[in-house]
This record gives C-alpha cells, sequence and structure tokens, in this order.
C-alpha cells in the first residue's frame, strides 16, 4: 500500500494542558507519512513527531481562517483537520485514505466519539448527542452508523484532497461554527463526493452539561439559521427547522397555562410525556438517574437550539 503524505491542521484556540496531553496521542498513529500543524494566534512550545507551529500573526483569527493558512503551508496531498479538543484513534488515517482511490470522492469523514476519559456531565452530553431524538439523521456524526455519502460534514473529522480545496478557494469565510457546512456546500457544488466512514474516527471532548455546552448549542442553532437564510441548498431543511416549532409551541403553551387550565394540563402532559421518551431512548445500564439527565438535556438541547435558529434568521450578515 502506498501512504502519501497527509497535513493534519489543528486550529488552537484553547490553549491548555488537554490539548498538549491530546497531540502527544498523535504519536501512536498506523499511519508513516504525515505532518502536523498547529495554527495558533500566540507563540506556544510544541513537542512530538512531524510537528510544526505556524504563527498567525494576527490578534484574533477564527478556525477557518487558520485552516486557510495551514493549507496553504501544507505539504501534504491530502489535509485532515481536527479541532483542538479532539484526539485521533490510531487507525484514523490508514482507514480513510484507500477511499480516495475513487477520484469522485473529494473528502472522507467520520464519527467524533466521546473519549472514555471524559467526565461524568461531559459523558452525558456525549449520550445526549447520540441520541436520535437529539441528533435525529445527524447522530451519525457523534457515534458509529453505517457507511454513507453526506452533504454536510463537520470539520473535527474530515480529510479533504488539497487539490480539491485549491480548486475551492478552501473555507474561504469567517464563520465560527458552521465554517465546515460552507465548506461541504463548495466541495458538493465543485462535484465532487463526501464520504462518511463509521471506522474514521476520533475522539471528541465534550462540553459539560449545562451552561457550557448550550453555550455551544445556541451558537450552532445560530448559524443554522443564517445559513438556512443564505445557503438554502444544504440547510434549508424541515429537520432544521424542528426544535424551532418545538420553541414556539413550548411558549404558546406557557403562556395559554397562566389562563387556561387546559392548556396547562396539555403542557404538563406533553412535558412529562418527552421526559418520558427521552428517557426510554437512553436508559443507560438501567441507571435512571443519568436517563433522566440526558433527557432534560435532549430538551433543553431543543429549545435553545430552536430560540437561536430564529435569531440567527433575522441576522443580515453574520461576522462569527
Amino acid at each position: 500500500m502506498k501512504y502519501p503524505k497527509i497535513s493534519i491542521i489543528i486550529p488552537l484556540y484553547v490553549i491548555e494542558k488537554r490539548f498538549f496531553d491530546d497531540l502527544k496521542k498523535f504519536s501512536v498513529l498506523n499511519y508513516p507519512n504525515y505532518e502536523i500543524l498547529v495554527v495558533c494566534d500566540k507563540k506556544v512550545e510544541l513537542t512530538g513527531k512531524n510537528v510544526r507551529l505556524i504563527l498567525t500573526r494576527k490578534k484574533r483569527t477564527g478556525p477557518a481562517e487558520k485552516r486557510d493558512i495551514a493549507i496553504k503551508a501544507a505539504t501534504g496531498i491530502y489535509c485532515a483537520f481536527i479541532d483542538d479538543d479532539a484526539y485521533p484513534d490510531k487507525n484514523w488515517l490508514k482507514n480513510a485514505i484507500h477511499h480516495f482511490g475513487h477520484e469522485r470522492i473529494g473528502a472522507v469523514g467520520g464519527p467524533g466519539l466521546t473519549p472514555s476519559e471524559d467526565g461524568f456531565w461531559e459523558q452525558i452530553t456525549g449520550l445526549i448527542y447520540q441520541s436520535y431524538f437529539c441528533g435525529g439523521p445527524t447522530q451519525h456524526r457523534f457515534k458509529k452508523a453505517k457507511i454513507n455519502f453526506v452533504e454536510d460534514y463537520p470539520a473535527y473529522n474530515l480529510i479533504v484532497k488539497k487539490s480539491v480545496l485549491k480548486k475551492i478557494g478552501g473555507y474561504g469565510n469567517h464563520f465560527y461554527g458552521g465554517e465546515d457546512t460552507f465548506l461541504c456546500l463548495k466541495i458538493i457544488k465543485a462535484g465532487y463526493h463526501i464520504l462518511y466512514d463509521p471506522e474514521v474516527v476520533v475522539y471528541h471532548h465534550r462540553r459539560p452539561l449545562f451552561i457550557p455546552y448550550l453555550k455551544q448549542i445556541a451558537n450552532i442553532g445560530k448559524h443554522r439559521g443564517y445559513f438556512a437564510k443564505k445557503f438554502p441548498e444544504t440547510s434549508m431543511r424541515f429537520f432544521y427547522f424542528m426544535p424551532s416549532f418545538a420553541f414556539l409551541m413550548f411558549c404558546l403553551l406557557i403562556v395559554g397555562s397562566l389562563i387556561n387550565i387546559h392548556l396547562l394540563e396539555i403542557f404538563i402532559t406533553l412535558l412529562f410525556g418527552g421526559i418520558i421518551v427521552g428517557m426510554s431512548s437512553v436508559i443507560k445500564k438501567n441507571n435512571i438517574g443519568i436517563s433522566f439527565l440526558v433527557s432534560i438535556g435532549i430538551i433543553l438541547t431543543h429549545l435553545v437550539y430552536g430560540a437561536y435558529f430564529l435569531y440567527g434568521l433575522t441576522i443580515n450578515d453574520l461576522k462569527r
């Protein structure tokens, strides 16, 4: 088997011990020909095999801007994008590279699994992401599913031909949360396919429930709402609008419950029904407490996402 050179690109924003610990785990990669490009606004001391720091020379750059800087400096035939809060499975690159034997496959992605070393509240968030009642048709991003072609995939685990990146002008945007959607849209428009392979695995640290996780969900919802208006090719989907309908119904029932006892009964019934459905989908080792927390997290995810999706629809120019 030939091993073409791959440039692993990490846009570094959160400089903390966990990142440096994760960077050491790249040394187990079962692939002989790669470089690691860490792009940061600040100078940091890096160690490890084939690791190189690229300074932006700017005060504050987003992940898309950092990745575009790295693409220009990359010497590999392929660019493997991963976030600064993730690390790869040892066969990450090896399991992806053979797919590029097909000419029209421009990118390959895989699941970002919850690391076993994550804490209790991060594990709860991981279970929320994995539940069908949260992620729906996108849950394959957080757990292993069937190999398939996709139209949109996150850049915490995305390997792209460098020739394709040059052809489409790289990321070419300033979005911070949704920059990957814009990239994937350009890949598809250029006539290439994006393949999801469940064996192309990285381990992606979660944000703990409740506040840090819900802030992330709010940002995702805001960007998706903006994209639904700006880039309908990938984001004008009924699935993305569903949480907003739920949020509006939730608000109407709360207001209505103040003046009508029957609406209060409906609200309580729907709320408890939602909790039970959520719990039934994520029963983990018969732990009712964990299942309850996951269920509450699923409900809050939809309400926060739905509210910020509507907000995103009102934005004319999303800077970040």
